[in-house]
């Protein structure tokens, strides 16, 4: 996916041009995928799956159970936050309008 944008200069009047190469789909796409990852890197880093699965068989203490769902629930609701900020911006297809779409989408970052 190309998510950047590419600067020329008029040779005659020296005037600069940005012209914006991105997808607004694509950079939809990719923000979604790139909270979706940053999600579970957190939730492996601070509750590995053998901890999950422990946690699920019942054989860690409550606390540390309490700790692990609290770890994935918080990090899933934060991620669906995101996620659903993402979705609510739209884009009316005009090319005038489309890297102020597309910054917006990009704009939406993991805390």
């Amino acid at each position: 996916m190309q998510i950047s944008t590419e600067t020329i200069t008029d040779s005659q009047t020296g005037e600069t041009f940005t012209i914006d190469n991105r997808n607004f789909n694509d950079c939809v796409a990719y923000q979604i995928q790139y909270l979706k990852d940053k999600a579970s890197s957190i939730i492996l880093e601070y509750a590995p799956e053998h901890k999950q699965r422990n946690a699920a068989l019942g054989l860690l203490s409550q606390q540390e159970t309490d700790y692990i769902k609290n770890i994935i629930d918080s990090n899933r609701q934060l991620y669906q936050t995101l996620e659903n900020q993402i979705l609510a911006i739209t884009w009316d297809g005009q090319e005038s309008t489309k890297t102020v779409a597309c910054d917006s989408v990009q704009n939406i970052i993991w805390p």
